[in-house]
């Protein structure tokens, strides 16, 4: 049921989500955090750990899993990147960026079903109380948390922006930011609810 309401569900981020793929990777515990994080964070270095691997080999943003149809119309008609087991199954899109560093089933979750619009994997977190391996979301884009350059007003975050992006593959990339409550502006990315994950 959740399957058939992934897919018909759609985020700018995200695309139609292939019924066909399924499984989820448990070869990374992602509630290892080397005991650096609040109880209420567990997945602090894990989450970014994971993530990084697909920053380092530069995964390409697709709307669907490797080797089927990407449904956004900016990208090639199919999803064509490295292929490794562990992320076949999940769509490179900023919401399986996420979904893949929280260690969340495939193929992922889509921003609509991260909070603030749905918690059932996630919560709102006040903006200055983001740790790495949180996130920030809104309906069009997510993004993960990787560390305060300066807390408060500058960080660095890690995201699959896109195929039209002058950058359409994993990467990081450091922002100037304003904090208000649970908001969080990020300069020239727009404003995001700051969000945790939540087992």
């Amino acid at each position: 049921m959740k399957a058939l309401l992934l897919a018909l569900t759609l985020s700018a981020c995200t695309g139609m989500v292939d019924k066909g793929t399924t499984s989820g990777d448990d070869t990374t515990d992602p509630e290892v955090d080397g005991g650096t994080s609040s109880p209420d964070a567990p997945m602090v270095n894990a989450a970014v750990a994971r993530a990084q691997q697909w920053v380092d080999a530069k995964v390409p943003y697709c709307q669907a899993a490797n080797h089927h149809k990407d449904y956004d119309s900016a990208c090639a008609s199919t999803c064509t990147r490295p292929d490794v087991p562990a992320w076949d199954d999940y769509r490179s899109d900023c919401s399986g960026f996420v979904s893949w560093a929280w260690g969340l089933p495939a193929p992922g979750h889509i921003t609509d079903t991260f909070a603030p619009y749905d918690t059932s994997v996630s919560k709102v977190i006040m903006a200055a109380d983001l740790q790495p391996g949180d996130a920030a979301n809104n309906d069009d884009h997510i993004v993960l948390f990787k560390e305060w350059t300066k807390p408060g007003t500058e960080a660095t975050f890690m995201e699959e922006p896109g195929c039209s992006s002058a950058t359409p593959y994993a990467h990081e990339f450091t922002a100037t930011v304003t904090l208000d409550d649970e908001k969080i502006v990020i300069k020239s990315h727009g404003t995001f609810t700051a969000i945790r994950y939540t087992p």
